[in-house]
């Protein structure tokens, strides 16, 4: 006898995609902010704008390699904090590039083509591991605002604000 098809609650999952989806933007906005003021040129702009969140994390590696006066230790915590968003990033792209289906016993998932594939992929839909996702946008925006902040005061050993915090 074969199992019904598993249930999806829509209206959860379009919450918890949502938040993901607002989040990335947020982060994505954020790391732009911060390629613009490292590439310290009024031109800044015309070299990221717009572009896909892979090429706004690279530009950021190359220009926090070259950038003077940043310490050992924040040029380190950027770089993770980039190798962080750039995982959060891919693993988005499995929740927001394709339709929903089901598959085999009616597991539900995201079934998206891909480049120079003949075979489609399925994702099977993880409401707990898209709400982490959400999650953890939500956490790399706090620390990408503050690299914003480092940024733009010249990566100083600390922030005014974090010297009162002890």
């Amino acid at each position: 006898m074969t199992e019904p098809p598993h249930i999806v609650d829509f209206d959860a999952l379009d919450r918890i995609l949502g938040w993901m989806i607002r989040d990335a933007a947020m982060l994505e906005a954020h790391l732009e902010a911060i390629a613009k003021v490292l590439c310290e040129s009024p031109y800044g702009a015309l070299l990221i704008s717009g572009e896909p969140s892979s090429r706004v994390l690279n530009v950021c590696k190359v220009l926090i390699d070259v950038r003077p006066g940043v310490s050992e230790e924040n040029r380190t915590e950027f770089k993770k904090m980039l190798a962080e968003a750039k995982a959060a990033f891919e693993r988005r792209h499995a929740y927001v590039h394709g339709a929903i289906s089901w598959a085999g016993e009616g597991i539900p998932g995201n079934l998206r083509s891909r480049r120079l594939k003949v075979d489609q992929d399925f994702q099977p839909l993880d409401l707990q591991d898209l709400h982490e996702l959400a999650r953890e946008f939500n956490r790399l925006i706090f620390v990408a605002m503050h690299f914003l902040g480092l940024a733009a005061a010249g990566f100083p050993d600390h922030l005014p604000e974090e010297a009162s915090n002890g």
